[in-house]
């Protein structure tokens, strides 16, 4: 069985940096201003729309609206912008998230 996360911990895995410091690349939150290179770490993910329609694929996390629970992504592959339920995430990279 996939190791499981809650959906509060989506954060951790949709949006995530990479950038440049020094030689090496660092990944992780809120880069310093004068970062190189600053740019998204893409994700995979599959989640159930409003309508029942399971979608996924790889996108960039663009904004979050935490009161609504539900954060605005973009597709890497075609750049549509689609706004999703954080609680209908099923898969985030591989990790099954379970909704509370």
């Amino acid at each position: 069985m996939a190791p499981t996360i809650s959906w509060q911990q989506l954060r951790n895995y949709m949006e995530q940096w990479t950038w440049r410091q020094g030689d090496c690349t660092v990944t992780g939150f809120n880069p310093p201003e004068k970062a190189r290179d600053k740019r998204q770490k893409p994700f995979y993910f599959r989640a159930v729309t409003g309508k029942g329609e399971v979608i996924g694929g790889e996108a960039v996390c663009l904004k979050v609206f935490l009161k609504e629970h539900q954060r605005m992504v973009k597709f890497t592959q075609s750049g549509q912008v689609r706004r999703i339920r954080d609680y209908l995430v099923m898969e985030v990279n591989g990790i099954r998230v379970v909704t509370h």
